[in-house]
C-alpha cells in the first residue's frame, strides 16, 4: 500500500509495486493519474443510465495498462455504489485460470455473489429460496459425499456460504473432482444459470439495488481459453440477470472471431496505452510524456533520479503503467546494489537490457517480419500472430483519434539492428 511519496530508494521500491495496483480510497485520491484516453467516465455514465440492470461489457486493454486501477476507480465512486451492489473478484484467485472453462466462471459469478452477500449481511433468504439452493447443490458429487459439506447447515446462509466456498476451492486445486463438477452441471447449465438468477433476484429484492459484477484477470489465461469462453461460450456468459464486465486480453479483439464480439455484448471498451510518442514520426508526444512523469512524481521525489534517467524510464516503458512502475523498482535496487542515493541513467540502461533480453527468448523467427512491418507502418491486422504478439506486450496499441500501434520500445534495436542504445530519448 503507497502511503506517502517516497523520499529515499527503499521507499521507491515499496512505491512501485508492478502488481499491485491502486485500491483504497486513500491512493486513489492522492495517487491516481487521469487519463485522457480512458473510457472511465463514459462506463461509468452508461451504468449511471441503464435502466435494464443486464449490460454485458467487455473491458480491454494490454497486461499493466492499468485496467485494474480503472476499475478499483468505477467502482469506488459513490454512485455507483448508490445504485449498484458491486462483486468484483479477480478470477485468478477463486479459479484455476491455466485450465479455466466457462462453467467454473459461471459457478464463481453465483457463488462471489452469494459470499459477498452473506458477509455484508445484505442477504436474507425466503425457505422456498434456501430450499431451492439445498437442492441444487445436492446435485453435485463433493456435497453429497464430502463430510466436511454435510457438517456444513445448509439452512441457513452462512451454511450454504461456506458450501460454496469449499466449491470453488475443490475447482481451483482438484482436477478429478473438477471434472466430475464439469460433467455434472455440463448438461444442466441451464439450470446453474438459473440458480445464479434467483441469487440474484433475492438480492435486488432485499436491497432496492441492481448487481454488478467485475471480473478481473481473464486477461491472464492463454489467449486460446479467452477465445474459447468470449466466443464459443458467450451465450451462457451473458445469461446472468446482472450488469458484468469481463475484462478481457488485447489480443482477443484482433483474432478472426472478433466481430462476433458485438453480437453478444453490450459494449466492448478499450484501456489505450500511453502514447508518449507521435504516430507519425516518432517523435516526443508531450501530454504523454507529461502522463506518465506525473504517475512518477506522484509516488517519488524526482531528486531521487536523474533527469536523463528519468525521460529514458519514460521511453522504454512503452506508456504502459505496469513497465514503467518495472523499471523504476529495478533500477532501483540496481541504483542500490551500488551504494547510490540516486537512480542514474547507467541504472536505467541496465533494466532495459533485461526487458530486451526477455523478448529474445520468447520471440520466434516468424515474429520479427510481422514486428518489422508494423514498426515501419504503425499499422495493425488482424492475424494469429498478431493476437500473439499483442498479447505478450511485443506490439503496443495507442489511441488518437484513430488506432495505431508500434513495437515495445526496447524491441526496436532488435528489429533494426543499426539503432542500439537509447530509443527516441
Amino acid at each position: 500500500m503507497i502511503t506517502k511519496i517516497a523520499e529515499n530508494l527503499g521507499e521507491v521500491y515499496t512505491n512501485f509495486d508492478p502488481f499491485a495496483p491502486l485500491s483504497t480510497l486513500s491512493e486513489l485520491r492522492d495517487f491516481y493519474v487521469i487519463r485522457k484516453k480512458s473510457p472511465l467516465e463514459r462506463m461509468k455514465m452508461e451504468l449511471l443510465y441503464d435502466n435494464t440492470g443486464n449490460m454485458k461489457s467487455l473491458f480491454s486493454g494490454h497486461r499493466g495498462s492499468g485496467k485494474s486501477t480503472e476499475l478499483n476507480k468505477l467502482v469506488s465512486d459513490e454512485l455507483i455504489q448508490s445504485k449498484y451492489f458491486v462483486v468484483k473478484y479477480s478470477v485468478k484467485e477463486v479459479l484455476d485460470i491455466a485450465g479455466l472453462d466457462y462453467i467454473d466462471l459461471l459457478v464463481s459469478i453465483g457463488a462471489q455473489i452469494f459470499i459477498k452477500a452473506t458477509e455484508d449481511g445484505k442477504l436474507k433468504l425466503n425457505k422456498g429460496v434456501l430450499d431451492e439452493l439445498e437442492r441444487w447443490l445436492g446435485t453435485i458429487e463433493i456435497v453429497r459425499e464430502d463430510t466436511s459439506l454435510k457438517s456444513a447447515s445448509v439452512e441457513a446462509e452462512a451454511g450454504l456460504k461456506a458450501v460454496f466456498i469449499k466449491l470453488l476451492g475443490k475447482l481451483k486445486v482438484e482436477y478429478t473432482t473438477r471434472d466430475n463438477i464439469r460433467q455434472t452441471i455440463q448438461p444442466k447449465i441451464s439450470e446453474l444459470i438459473g440458480i445464479i438468477n434467483l441469487i440474484i433476484n433475492e438480492l435486488v429484492l432485499n436491497l432496492n439495488k441492481k448487481v454488478l459484477v467485475v471480473i478481473e484477470d481473464l486477461d491472464k489465461p492463454d489467449l486460446k481459453i479467452a477465445e474459447e469462453l468470449l466466443y464459443k461460450r458467450q451465450t451462457s456468459l451473458t445469461s446472468p440477470s446482472c450488469c458484468i464486465i469481463y475484462t478481457v486480453p488485447i489480443g482477443l479483439l484482433y483474432c478472426p472471431d472478433a466481430p462476433q464480439v458485438g453480437q453478444a455484448f453490450n459494449r466492448i471498451y478499450v484501456l489505450p496505452n500511453v502514447s508518449i510518442t507521435k504516430r507519425d514520426d516518432l517523435s516526443p508526444n508531450p501530454d504523454g510524456q507529461e502522463t506518465m512523469r506525473k504517475f512518477i512524481e506522484k509516488r517519488m521525489s524526482l531528486d531521487l533520479i536523474e533527469e536523463n534517467a528519468l525521460k529514458h524510464a519514460i521511453t522504454i516503458s512503452g506508456g504502459v503503467f505496469r513497465e514503467m512502475a518495472r523499471i523504476i523498482r529495478t533500477s532501483t535496487i540496481n541504483a542500490i546494489g551500488r551504494d547510490a542515493e540516486i537512480i542514474s541513467l547507467d541504472d536505467v540502461e541496465m533494466v532495459e537490457s533485461e526487458i530486451r533480453n526477455e523478448y529474445r527468448r520468447i520471440l520466434e523467427t516468424q515474429d520479427y517480419e510481422a514486428l518489422k512491418v508494423i514498426h515501419e507502418t504503425r499499422e495493425l491486422k488482424g492475424s494469429e500472430i498478431c493476437a500473439k504478439l499483442l498479447h505478450e506486450l511485443s506490439i503496443l496499441e495507442y489511441q488518437n483519434d484513430d488506432n495505431w500501434c508500434d513495437v515495445h520500445p526496447t524491441i526496436i534495436p532488435l528489429i533494426e539492428p543499426k539503432k542500439k542504445g537509447r530509443v527516441n530519448s
